[in-house]
């Protein structure tokens, strides 16, 4: 099997406390053929000074003014060379065999536009831990079907590789949107080919308080613009009836994901901002009022003599976190069994 050159793009803002670690994991790889693309997005910080430090070891740009991420990503991959890029944002990295567990499965698999790995997290320490795998087994998942999957939800860029074609093919990134930017691309891309995924861990994705996601969680219109982007999937998968019967449902989600970031601002005791999510959660989805935690937080905020953050506390402890269980794949999936080498597959059967 060939080593086609596999571009890892690094459409960077303001991201200098991370930046030296995504990079050297970047040029870490296992894989022998690939190039590191960085395009500097006018950082105000000491970004693009840390790179110059790389030299001739990666492609180094940096745009005249901000383009913004949806267009500075696009120019990112406009600019690579490979058959298959992946998307690194500055303050994740990549474990070094994310290229040599993703790239051969894209080259057996001709039909599938992007292949998924799973992620490890991490926060402003560095510390990694485990996230439990999406699904309960690797498998070759028809596209529509994981099309359907991404109106829902979506996997960060650092576990995702995609064929530099269908990438240009579908339009890239689109430049009205930065809330959910990745869940779209994804989804229009799933429309182009089939998706192939893999529970082995190959990137770290990194949650802190001045990353664009947590920036964009503490206004009110993160979530109008959540919508925005599920409205963009309806009319990419307008005449799709397969993916037309669960957008109602998708609208839905979009308030159960309200309440999940109202619980995030109520933490921080911005009570008045809660107020507003848990407001606009009833638009997306009525009866989300009558739930467990649309209930506990609406009554933590009506409380008068106590305090809301220590009642909410008391409330909620021991509940559930993050997801604790694998899904089982998409109905018409491929169960695949991936060897521990690069490039070494072999199909069980359908899911």
């Amino acid at each position: 099997m060939t080593t086609p050159l596999v571009s890892l793009c690094i459409p960077n803002y303001n991201n200098e406390r991370y930046l030296d670690v995504c990079i050297k994991s970047a040029l870490s790889q296992t894989w022998p053929n690939i190039e590191v693309v960085l395009v500097d997005d006018n950082s105000t910080d000491g970004s693009f000074s840390l790179a110059q430090k790389y030299g001739d070891r990666i492609r180094l740009f940096r745009n005249e003014k901000n383009l913004g991420q949806p267009a500075n990503t696009n120019r990112c991959v406009e600019l690579a060379r490979g058959e298959f890029v992946a998307i690194l944002h500055g303050d994740d990295y990549l474990l070094p065999t994310f290229v040599e567990r993703l790239a051969p499965l894209l080259q057996r698999y001709e039909q599938a536009a992007l292949a998924v790995g799973e992620r490890y997290e991490t926060d402003e320490t560095g510390v990694p831990w485990n996230v439990t795998p999406f699904y309960r087994t690797d498998c070759l998942i028809p596209g529509e079907k994981q099309a359907k999957v991404f109106m829902f939800m979506s996997f960060p860029p650092c576990q995702v590789l995609v064929r530099r074609a269908v990438y240009r093919s579908v339009g890239g990134a689109d430049l009205r949107h930065v809330v959910n930017l990745d869940g779209l691309l994804w989804f229009k891309c799933a429309l182009a080919g089939d998706v192939v995924y893999v529970r082995e861990p190959v990137g770290v994705y990194r949650k802190h308080g001045e990353s664009t996601t947590a920036r964009y969680n503490r206004r009110i219109d993160h979530m109008i613009e959540y919508y925005a982007t599920l409205s963009a999937m309806q009319a990419a998968g307008r005449g799709r009836p397969y993916l037309e019967r669960y957008y109602d449902a998708a609208v839905r989600r979009v308030g159960e994901l309200t309440v999940r970031y109202c619980h995030e601002v109520f933490r921080e005791k911005n009570y008045e901002l809660a107020r507003r999510y848990l407001a606009l959660a009833t638009v997306f989805d009525p009866a989300i009022s009558e739930s467990h935690q649309w209930r506990t937080l609406n009554y933590c905020l009506e409380s008068r003599d106590r305090d809301p953050h220590d009642l909410y506390r008391r409330l909620t402890e021991g509940e559930p976190g993050q997801r604790v269980a694998s899904y089982e794949p998409p109905e018409g999936s491929l169960t695949l069994e991936i060897s521990q080498r690069a490039g070494k597959t072999s199909s069980e059967g359908a899911a």
